[in-house]
């Protein structure tokens, strides 16, 4: 084994001294291309060089070494000689005079430890003053090298992995130079995506590192500047380990809320690790989109022999690449675009072998392995080494050939290098700030499981990013795996949570259809039940009806001879015809036996029946009759018919021998035996209600089911207790047509049918038949009068079935000379017209009957009403008239009552109470008496003394009515009054006593008697107050009389009196003092 190692040496040492002994390899790089963008001045503008000799440039180096963390992408071994390449490119070119200039190299492997890298930097300064730092951009470290050298006005060169936003943008680290883009440039790259297919949701997954914290800052620079200016909203942002634990939890959240992932995460295992976890919870499909920002260059490397970021490249394989490759296919990658025209190959071949030349000599196993390795690849980061090393040499010669004095100065060397160039990691493009901005690719894994650059996007001369098409590629070739090509939204058609899923006719509306469903069954099923219910329903309902009009045989009851059912009905018509006109006249005893003969015989048609205690008539047809379907429908309808001016039919019922039609019982008749009786002078308003009220009926008959009477005539036409007509005998087709027309109907047939034998009738013929009776009633007399009497019913009969143009028909001879009868008569002969088609329709009949009068109402109700009214008036003025002379009697008795006893007393007689005695504790009583009253009689006659007593007394109760008072008697010339009774006055009793008596007193010096011219009256009268009971005596002639003491004392007073003096009591005497 050690022989091995020294023959190895000995072979690299070999190598090394042809190296060393050899020329310089040729460029890399088009130098040329390099110095007209550098823009290098001319030989000839050059400024001389003023040091007496070569200057010698001292350069700290920092890189990492030693550490696995770093060495795939800052490591030592696999980065540090691009220095020499760097410096190769350059004195090839001739940008690096080596007779000029020489460079000294300080190298420091601080493994990016911020104490240590510090503690160095400033070691440096001030011990071998260093001109120029070269350091790598790795956690703070280049934070605080940036800040000392500007410190110490030291130039500071950063490269490898992104620098933070803080050294990028602010204006206080003059000192740096960077080839390295910052996070800020990311972020804004990330906006720039998003806005372009105007997404507005976006999730955010980032992760840290030992060497980089970038993503934070990306993160942070993200949500809190870059999209605080758009209408991005970061829905949700999480930092995540490398744990699956932590993956799940995160990618749960974000599936709830967003379908677009911004992923910062500069570690590809982690990566790979996180989207086969993203595929186990199905968060690998159509709806989500996958941003990998490769913040460390590591994803998808320019490299053909790198290894797939889908390919489990750590330990033993997981067998689970197709997974990641799946996983990965919705995923877009955000990296830096590197178009150098570069041989890679020889560029990785120069950093394994430069690592053993100057100024490295590296003999330690690593640089030799890699020296000797075929498949060596340099660091990721080494490229960007290389260019820095040669924009420091640009920035260098242009200032040595513009300011040579400045070639260490930080601000120069800043102003020197903001050019553009080509190098080995791409386009170097510094901005304002001399930090580099980025050139990104948007790329895709096809579906050939291979790269794909889609968009490229870059900045403008703003300073804003912006995305252009690559090569003429589409958008819709990156979104292969998408349903029709389509660009995901950011919102999923069915919402984050799949709730919100625009359903399928048969998803959105299948709850709906059963439901439907379940009630279009329910009710086709109630349905067919109910109609199954109504449909039986409806057979017990006909079946009912059918019980309505069947009537059993057996229920009815013939009415003998001897029972009056007409008596009240004659009465009735006599009684209410001389009440109202005496304008009927019911005399005929002819009448009353052809009335009674519908309870004879067996051959009558029509016989009287008692059917539920009322009478009725029955219409009887021989032979049975066939009743069908049809039939029991037109039995329900003619029992249903109630109509004011058609007779009720009852219903239908069957003997042994006829089948019998119940109808209601009229009890006034009909139209015939009317005619048949003296009519007299009717009043003509009575003949025109009768016609309105068959026009009327033959109008619900024509409207209705039942067609046609068929068979009208005045014997129909029945008449009520209020003189309604009411149309009978209708109906029954299937009965009527099996049965020949009387002749007495034959009368009142018309022509065409008695021509056709048609048995039925017809509309046409009913309106014939009205006519036929209108003209009975305006003769008020049976059918043809006048010159036909003399002929038999059947000649009449072949006269009309044989007359043409109607010259055979009734004579009418009506007496009434109102105006308005010549209308009806015309009417009547429209209406017997010989041509059915010519007769007038029976509602135009009404409206000629109504015209023919006027428009007045015409009513049968109303003619009676109206001559009840006229009788009801007359009675109301002869009652009115009685009533008033029996006020005037009742108020004479009334006076006359209250004469004899007083008024509160007489009322309560009148009202039928009985008085009972009342006891007055305090009342007066006056007694007088005519002195000489004997002697004066005998010298009058009875009649002068009654005349005498009669003026005394008139004069007497005339002065009464001016005091509260009241006349109890008069005994002969004794005069007895009383105050005090029956109203009580108080105390007042003896004033109005007492001032009564002096009045009377006064009175008597001008009282003269006609037969006694000198005779003067003079009275003596007693006065006494006290206790009295008063009381009506007996039952004829009542008196109201004065029991007690009192009364007896008032009288001994006037017996003890002296004439023309009035004797009190004490008792009045006291009162009065009072």
């Amino acid at each position: 084994m050690l022989l091995r190692i020294l023959l190895l040496i000995a072979l690299l040492n070999l190598i090394n001294g042809q190296q060393t002994n050899s020329t310089l390899s040729p460029s890399l790089l088009n130098t040329t291309e390099i110095m007209e963008n550098f823009d290098m001045p001319s030989y000839s503008k050059r400024a001389p060089f003023p040091f007496n000799g070569p200057i010698t440039v001292n350069i700290g180096f920092f890189i990492p070494k030693g550490d696995i963390e770093y060495e795939e992408s800052i490591g030592y071994y696999k980065t540090a000689s691009a220095i020499t390449i760097g410096l190769q490119e350059l004195i090839h070119a001739g940008f690096i005079d080596t007779t000029k200039v020489n460079f000294k190299f300080y190298f420091r492997f601080s493994n990016c430890s911020v104490v240590q890298g510090t503690k160095t930097t400033i070691e440096l300064l001030q011990n071998d003053n260093v001109d120029v730092f070269f350091g790598v951009s790795c956690k703070e470290l280049s934070d605080f090298m940036s800040v000392i050298g500007a410190a110490y006005e030291t130039p500071v060169y950063l490269w490898g992995p992104t620098i933070s936003t803080y050294i990028a943008s602010s204006n206080q680290f003059r000192s740096v130079i960077s080839t390295s883009i910052s996070a800020e440039d990311y972020s804004n790259c990330v906006r720039c995506l998003v806005e372009h297919f105007n997404w507005t949701k976006i999730a955010i997954i980032y992760m840290n590192t030992n060497y980089s914290s970038v993503c934070t800052e990306m993160q942070t620079n993200l949500v809190n500047t870059v999209l605080t200016t758009s209408n991005i909203v970061v829905v949700y942002s999480g930092q995540i380990n490398s744990s699956k634990n932590s993956m799940n939890e995160s990618l749960l959240a974000i599936s709830k809320v967003a379908r677009i992932v911004v992923v910062c995460i500069p570690s590809n295992e982690v990566i790979r690790k996180l989207m086969l976890t993203a595929y186990d919870l199905g968060m690998t499909n159509e709806e989500y989109v996958y941003l990998h920002v490769d913040v460390n260059d590591t994803v998808l490397e320019n490299s053909d022999q790198a290894i797939p970021i889908w390919n489990d490249s750590i330990g033993v394989s997981d067998n689970r690449d197709n997974d990641a490759f799946k996983a990965f296919k919705y995923s877009l990658f955000i990296d830096k675009m590197i178009e150098n025209n570069v041989n890679m190959t020889k560029f990785a071949r120069n950093i394994s072998l430069g690592m053993l030349d100057y100024p490295f000599y590296c003999n330690e196993s690593e640089c030799l392995e890699n020296a000797v390795d075929p498949n060596f690849h340099y660091s990721t980061y080494a490229p960007y080494l290389a260019d820095t090393v040669i924009l420091f040499g640009l920035a260098l010669n242009r200032t040595l050939s513009t300011t040579p004095l400045l070639y260490t100065n930080a601000d120069t060397l800043k102003n020197n290098s903001a050019y553009f160039f080509n190098g080995f990691s791409g386009a170097v493009f510094l901005d304002n700030n001399t930090v580099r901005s980025g050139y990104f690719y948007v790329k895709y894994i096809g579906n050939d499981s291979k790269r794909q650059i889609s968009m490229i996007i870059t900045k403008n001369e703003n300073q804003t990013y912006f995305t252009s098409e690559y090569s003429n590629t589409s958008e819709s070739e990156m979104w292969w795996n998408r349903k029709g090509s389509a660009r995901p939204s950011d919102t999923p058609l069915c919402g984050f949570l799949g709730d919100k899923c625009p359903k399928t006719f048969w998803e959105e509306y299948l709850v709906t259809i059963i439901i439907a469903s379940v009630i279009f069954i329910t009710i086709l099923i109630f349905s067919i039940i109910v109609i199954i219910f109504l449909r039986r329903s409806r057979i017990r309902q006909q079946r009912q009806l059918d019980m309505l009009w069947l009537i059993n045989y057996e229920d009815i009851k013939n009415i003998k001879t001897n029972e009056r059912i007409y008596g009240k009905s004659i009465a009735s018509i006599s009684e209410s015809q001389k009440s109202l006109n005496r304008d009927i006249e019911v005399t005929d005893n002819e009448n009353i036996k052809n009335r009674l003969s519908l309870v004879e015989g067996e051959d009558r048609r029509h016989v009287a029946y008692r059917y539920n205690d009322e009478t009725v008539v029955g219409e009887r047809f021989r032979g049975p009759a066939v009743i069908t379907a049809a039939e029991k429908n037109h039995l329900r309808t003619l029992r249903n018919i109630d109509h004011e001016c058609l007779n009720k039919f009852l219903g239908l019922t069957e003997s042994p021998t006829h089948v019998i039609a119940i109808w209601k019982f009229c009890i006034r008749g009909n139209l015939k035996d009317l005619l048949r009786s003296k009519m007299g002078e009717i009043d003509p308003y009575f003949v025109v209600a009768l016609m309105n009220d068959i026009a009327f009926g033959i109008k619900y008959i024509h409207t209705s089911k039942i067609n046609c009477h068929g068979r009208l005539t005045s014997a129909c036409c029945l008449l009520d207790s209020n003189y309604q007509i009411k149309l009978s005998n209708f109906g029954l087709p299937f009965i009527r047509k099996n049965v020949r027309r009387t002749y007495e109907e034959q009368l009142y047939t018309s022509p065409e049918i008695l021509r056709s034998q048609n048995l039925l009738g017809t509309k046409e013929g009913d309106i014939y038949s009205f006519a036929i009776i209108s003209s009975e009633l305006l003769n008020k007399s049976l059918e043809w009068p006048g010159d036909n009497l003399g002929s038999t019913k059947n000649d009449i009969i072949m006269r009309i079935k044989n007359s043409q143009n109607g010259a055979f028909r009734p004579i009418i001879n009506c007496q009434v000379t109102e105006r308005w009868i010549g209308k009806v008569i015309m009417i009547i002969k429209d209406c017997w017209n010989e041509d059915p088609l010519k007769r007038n329709k029976i509602e135009d009949v009404r409206k000629l009957i109504k015209n023919s009068m006027n428009n007045k109402k015409i009513s049968m109700m109303d003619y009676m009403f109206n001559k009840m009214e006229n009788y009801a008036s007359h009675l109301e003025s002869e009652v009115m008239g009685r009533t008033k002379e029996l006020m005037e009697e009742k108020k004479k008795s009334d006076i006359l009552l209250y004469r004899m006893i007083p008024k509160s007393v007489a009322d309560e007689l009148k009202s039928g109470r009985t008085v009972a005695p009342e006891y007055f504790q305090s009342a007066t009583v006056f007694f007088s008496d005519v002195v000489g009253f004997t002697n004066l009689c005998a010298q009058c006659t009875p009649l002068q003394v009654v005349s005498f007593l009669n003026q005394l007394y008139s004069r007497f109760d005339e002065l009464i009515e001016r005091f509260d008072a009241y006349k109890v008697e008069t005994i002969g010339d004794a005069y007895l009054v009383v105050s005090g009774i029956p109203i009580r006055n108080g105390n007042r009793h003896g004033e109005m006593i007492a001032n009564m008596a002096l009045g009377f007193m006064e009175s008597l010096p001008s009282f003269k008697l006609s037969f006694l011219p000198d005779y003067r009256l003079n009275l003596r009268v007693g006065l006494h107050t006290g206790s009295v009971v008063a009381g009506v005596v007996g039952l004829q002639m009542p008196r109201y009389c004065l029991f007690g003491d009192t009364v007896n004392t008032a009288s001994r007073m006037e017996s003890n009196g002296m004439p023309g003096c009035i004797h009190m009591s004490s008792d009045m005497y006291g009162l009065l003092s009072e």
